[in-house]
């Protein structure tokens, strides 16, 4: 009799760790999520006059956020943490057009 609750104890024990064991191989097989992608801002005044007063710049940074104008239209990424803002200043324009 003794026997038999030691086996059954080793088959629970066994099953057990088998079940353990598979739903962590099931855990590591599937890729975590990647994190979604940041979707632009609205810009804010600062940067539309910005925008404005430079219609050659394409690429406008504060240090805090960075900005792409397509179609005269910025698209401003969100500002990372801790970020202490500074002036807006353009950092990439349109090239010049070739004269014909």
């Amino acid at each position: 009799m003794r026997s038999v609750l030691i086996r059954l104890c080793l088959a629970s024990a066994i099953l057990t760790v088998g079940q353990e064991w598979s739903q962590a191989q099931d855990s590591q097989a599937k890729p975590p999520e990647p994190p979604a992608p940041s979707q632009p801002i609205a810009p804010d005044d600062r940067v539309l006059s910005f925008v404005a007063g430079n219609p050659d710049c394409t690429e406008i940074t504060d240090e805090c956020i960075i900005c792409a104008v397509v179609n005269g239209k910025p698209m401003c990424s969100t500002p990372g943490i801790s970020c202490v803002r500074k002036d807006l200043r353009c950092t990439s324009t349109k090239p010049p057009t070739p004269k014909q």
